[in-house]
């Protein structure tokens, strides 16, 4: 009885010595795993992926009519040849050594009227001529006349104008006198000679003239350079314009009413982003002049909008980051979201702190919401993976108002400013000088989106605009 009371009593002592022992265990487990805080669990991270498309370049036709009032043109050549001699001559031995010397500046204001592609001008005029006579004499006279020309004129491919003048007759305002030690006297019909015999070399200096210093290729050229600068059109969204043109055409001049007109048709591909200052794409060669026998009177152009998924995480995390969910004794904090394609659908990436520690996954298709304006990542939920992984360990989550609230901050400002880039570029169309006196004015009648769709650097999506511009020259 002794032997087996005391067998009894070792085997309590042993069954309480591991009760403590297990109890001890327990309880270092449950202190460790406090103290190294919450455990993580990421949902399965969905692959990034994007869907093959022809990226074709979307082209822009800019129809361009230009207005030329002729009054301005007349005030402009006017102030150009205002102080100079048209047209000197002081050698004898010149033209076919004619013995005349010849000398002629404008002494009143020209006169201008167009006909189709010819012009006819008055240009009245001081004239000084000398005349070699025998024996090494000299005869001087002074006049006034009006010359009046007729010039045919062509554009050509390199932007300047060819010209083919002549002299259809003068008039003289004021009879040349001959200037001799005896005095003046009236020397009419030896001027009319020298004259005639000087017009073609007169029509000739004035082709040259008309060459060098009426010229369109320093102003195309000019708005061709112009037109490629970035242009920012929303400073809150950082969201940028640029041109880049490809070719250009123009129809015949023409004479309507008191002034010239004719339409200037510019191909180019157009592009709108998002962020910093696109880089310049320059294209400085002016293709040569292509002449066409009519365009259409509205423009269309078609751009290439894309915003970054830096640019959308930007805009997510100021929306998101910081963000508090709550429901009941759980609460979760969103501490970070970032954003890549998966095939035609974007995903949302998003790291929680709190009850739940870890990242979650949202995925949607990226849509045009033409009834609020907006781009919006369209029917936006959890991940088929996220959802597995929220209901086995924090349903609560999978319930609350994080789903929403994430959708609604994907909503991304390329058409929700619409009415802004309307608003930008009519200004821009507004009055606005491209070189002095050189007035761009247009029109802008609709913005709309043709497709949004996710490319391997965000979301992009093809815009179209279309309306109507016009050129005015107020002076040359």
């Amino acid at each position: 009885m002794i032997a087996r009371h005391t067998f009894a009593v070792k085997n309590e002592n042993y069954s309480m010595k591991r009760l403590y022992i297990s109890a001890f265990v327990a309880l270092i487990c449950l202190l460790t795993t406090r103290c190294a805080g919450p455990r993580i669990t990421n949902a399965p991270k969905p692959p990034e992926s994007y869907s093959k498309y022809e990226d074709t370049p979307l082209l822009s036709y800019l129809t361009v009519p230009v207005n030329i009032g002729v009054d301005e043109l007349t005030r402009s050549l006017n102030k150009s040849t205002s102080g100079e001699a048209l047209y000197e001559d002081f050698s004898f031995t010149d033209n076919n050594n004619d013995g005349l010397m010849l000398s002629i500046w404008k002494s009143q204001n020209i006169s201008l009227s167009f006909y189709g592609n010819t012009i006819k001008y008055r240009i009245p005029l001081k004239i000084w001529v000398k005349k070699d006579l025998l024996f090494g004499a000299a005869a001087e006279a002074e006049g006034e006349l009006a010359l009046n020309f007729k010039t045919t004129y062509k554009l050509n491919t390199d932007w300047t104008i060819a010209t083919e003048t002549e002299v259809e007759w003068h008039e003289w305002l004021a009879r040349p006198v001959l200037k001799t030690g005896l005095g003046s006297i009236s020397v009419e019909t030896v001027a009319n000679v020298a004259l005639n015999r000087s017009k073609r070399a007169i029509a000739k200096a004035l082709d040259e003239y008309v060459a060098e210093e009426i010229n369109l290729q320093p102003y195309v050229q000019a708005a061709w350079n112009a037109v490629q600068e970035p242009v920012l059109l929303d400073e809150q969204y950082q969201m940028w314009t640029k041109t880049t043109p490809l070719s250009i055409s123009m129809t015949p001049i023409q004479t309507v009413g008191n002034a010239i007109q004719a339409k200037i048709a510019i191909e180019c591909m157009n592009d709108v982003t998002f962020g910093k200052e696109p880089s310049f794409r320059p294209n400085s060669v002016l293709p040569a002049l292509t002449m066409v026998d009519d365009v259409p009177e509205e423009f269309v152009m078609q751009f290439a909008a894309e915003v970054p998924f830096s640019e959308a995480e930007r805009l997510a995390r100021e929306a998101m980051t910081g963000q508090i969910f709550e429901s009941g004794k759980n609460k979760v904090k969103i501490e970070d979201v970032r954003l890549w394609g998966s095939n035609d659908k974007v995903v949302v990436n998003t790291r929680l702190s709190g009850s739940f520690n870890g990242e979650i996954y949202f995925i949607g298709k990226p849509e045009f919401n033409a009834a609020d304006n907006t781009i919006e990542v369209k029917d936006l939920d959890f991940h088929i993976d996220t959802k597995n992984t929220l209901l086995r360990s924090a349903s609560w989550l999978f319930k609350g108002p994080i789903r929403k609230k994430m959708a609604s901050a994907m909503e991304f400002p390329l058409a929700e400013n619409i009415g802004a880039v309307k608003s930008s570029a009519q200004a821009s169309l507004s009055g606005y000088e491209i070189q002095p006196g050189i007035i761009l004015n247009g029109l802008l009648d609709s913005v709309g989106v043709q497709q949004v769709r996710v490319t391997p650097a965000g979301i992009r999506a093809d815009l179209f605009s279309k309306g109507k511009v016009g050129v005015d020259v107020k002076g040359l």
